[in-house]
């Protein structure tokens, strides 16, 4: 499974966060934004829905719907059922490898770790971590909480927390955490 796939992914979250890099106008993303809303809600998407949502009229948004196409964004496909607008292109560009989006070792060194299977909740927290910190600090810091047998996102939450005050980086964690 990919990581946009994962259930504790927001995709709307990430496309807001990623916006800048993804280099899209204002119009572009809130189309982006409405397909994955349909598309999570199960809600039949069609350029009259489009359009009636967003008011943007007709020859502007086959204007964005071709332009996100072009970027490999949008990828309209036709089935016998319906047609299906799919986004996996958006989540599996270059910004989502430059970015380090959290992917499944992760999760999978903290349910080790932990002994179970990580909530929803859980999983959240991490990916949230994840955008903001290095990961091997994030290992780190999982390690040093079992060490003291500490295993909870709070106190592991305390120990990143302490680290970034005192400025102690991933490369550092060993000799300066004292």
């Amino acid at each position: 499974m990919k990581w946009y796939e994962q259930k504790y992914v927001n995709h709307r979250d990430w496309i807001l966060d990623q916006m800048g890099l993804l280099g899209m106008e204002s119009a572009e993303l809130v189309i982006v934004l409405l397909i994955d809303f349909m598309n999570q809600n199960h809600i039949e998407i069609t350029m009259d829905a489009l359009k009636e949502k967003t008011g943007i009229q007709e020859e502007e948004l086959n204007r964005v719907i071709s332009a996100l196409c072009a970027k490999k964004y949008l990828d309209i496909k036709a089935s016998a059922r319906a047609v299906v607008f799919d986004l996996s292109g958006l989540f599996e560009t270059d910004v989502a490898r430059v970015e380090n989006i959290l992917d499944r070792s992760l999760i999978d060194t903290f349910e080790t770790e932990f002994g179970r299977t990580l909530s929803q909740n859980e999983m959240q927290k991490i990916s949230d971590w994840n955008k903001v910190t290095d990961k091997r600090l994030i290992i780190a810091a999982l390690r040093e909480a079992s060490a003291y047998q500490h295993l909870n996102l709070g106190y592991i939450e305390k120990i990143l927390s302490d680290w970034k005050q005192k400025k102690i980086t991933a490369d550092s964690v060993g000799s300066e955490k004292k």
